[in-house]
């Protein structure tokens, strides 16, 4: 009797070399190269009457069954739209709108606008709503940080004073805390030792070599930013402390993105090193200064994360995390629960200020006077189903588990469930590829 096959995985093939192709699927973690013969034969399959298969044939396919490819169970879920009830157990807050740099490519071209500090009100009610989510549920840890659209950590007291808050109630309520905060790293030693008391990590923004890190991140006055800097990841570095560095490249330092690198591992020890391309936007849009050759930003990183060998720090692009399988790219579609200096609720770090356009649909709710937290749900449940189920152009992409399904906020449209395949989309799908030809030679 003719045996029927049917795939039973998320499987994709990936034009290679010449005849050969690779056959991935993500969620089975299941890598391997293929002929233009096995690939025909799962073209076929439908059609397929096993009792004429020659004896290769079958043992390919009976290959591809053992391994859950062929015939197999449904595979397990990389998540779900959303929770019913609005609960989250962290919160990030965003100080203020100023800042002690002026970066030439800032997102929220920090510094330009009438300085706004957070509302003491919003930030209790904001902790307020975590720990009592975290009772309810059972959970015992929180987490708080620090980002925005300026210097986060630039209004001082107000950051010791929200950290002692939480802290001393997380204590009267047997939780655990964890506080973090984004930094552009103009911290004094006084505030670092400070933080090193309070904070878990820190993630500071810094673009690798001297010269660059001056001319893309100087002071207001013009001077270079890089000495300070530089002394707080020699002070970190003292204390043993837990940070990360994102580092951003333009096309004024795209040629230099693997002595970036080799700066960074030879003179500091951070856990992680981010690279991101600059995206056009911000100061960076309407200045007209700065683009990125993608192709190039791909091939040096390729180059870089094949020499990379201390496992201890994780090297990374946002846009190719292999070694993760999700749903959804960030919080936008999972309840990200940030507010504003205003006491706006937003899904997206970079969607800080009601006069950015794209706050009409990442701003999803607003604390009021009476420190109440009121929720859009109908822009909740929107934002929700932003994950690559939903996303038209994501549903045969091989790469869409792994950049899933991008950042919404650089779409430059409005329909966030429609087309992708921009130069960005195009890059992440090259990196992800890269990254398995790489894992396929190991």
């Amino acid at each position: 009797m003719s045996k029927s096959f049917r795939i039973s995985s998320d499987l994709f093939t990936i034009p290679h070399e010449g005849d050969i192709s690779i056959l991935y699927a993500p969620k089975l973690g299941y890598l391997i190269r293929a002929n233009k013969d096995v690939i025909n034969l799962l073209a076929d399959l439908p059609k397929i009457d096993s009792d004429l298969l020659n004896e290769k044939q079958r043992k390919v396919l009976q290959h591809l069954e053992e391994h859950g490819i062929l015939n197999g169970p449904s595979e397990p879920e990389t998540g779900k739209n959303g929770q019913d009830a609005f609960a989250p157990t962290r919160v990030t807050l965003f100080p203020t709108n100023q800042c002690n740099l002026r970066c030439i490519y800032c997102y929220a071209s920090a510094g330009e606008h009438p300085p706004v500090t957070m509302n003491w009100i919003y930030a209790v009610s904001a902790i307020e709503t975590v720990i009592k989510n975290a009772l309810n549920t059972g959970d015992k840890n929180i987490s708080v940080g620090f980002h925005g659209g300026g210097e986060p950590l630039l209004p001082w007291n107000f950051i010791k004073k929200v950290t002692g808050y939480v802290q001393e109630e997380c204590r009267k309520n047997n939780l655990n805390v964890s506080i973090y905060s984004a930094t552009n790293g103009l911290l004094s030693e006084k505030q670092l030792e400070w933080i090193t008391g309070h904070f878990s990590d820190l993630n500071i923004s810094f673009d690798g070599l001297p010269h660059v890190q001056d001319y893309h991140r100087p002071l207001p006055n013009g001077r270079g930013s890089f000495k300070y800097v530089d002394r707080t990841f020699r002070f970190l570095d003292n204390k043993g402390f837990n940070y990360g560095i994102r580092s951003t490249f333009s096309d004024y330092n795209i040629d230099l993105m693997e002595e970036s690198y080799d700066f960074i591992v030879a003179h500091y020890h951070p856990r992680t090193i981010h690279f991101e391309p600059v995206f056009q936007c911000g100061r960076c849009k309407t200045s007209g200064q700065f683009d990125t050759n993608l192709e190039k930003f791909a091939r040096y990183f390729k180059k870089i994360d094949d020499k990379h060998g201390d496992k201890k720090v994780r090297f990374t692009y946002s846009g190719c995390r292999v070694e993760t399988l999700a749903d959804s790219f960030c919080g936008v579609a999972r309840d990200g629960f940030s507010i504003t200096p205003d006491g706006h609720i937003t899904a997206c770090f970079e969607t800080t200020s009601l006069e950015d356009p794209k706050s009409r649909y990442f701003f999803y709710g607003k604390i009021d006077e009476n420190r109440n937290i009121n929720i859009d749900e109908e822009k909740r449940n929107y934002l929700h189903h932003l994950t690559v189920d939903n996303i038209r152009y994501c549903k045969d992409c091989f790469a869409k588990w792994h950049c899933a399904g991008d950042c919404a906020a650089k779409l430059g449209h409005d329909d966030l469930h429609g087309d992708r395949g921009h130069d960005r989309c195009l890059l992440n799908r090259r990196m992800v590829k890269d990254k398995l030809v790489s894992m396929l030679s190991i």
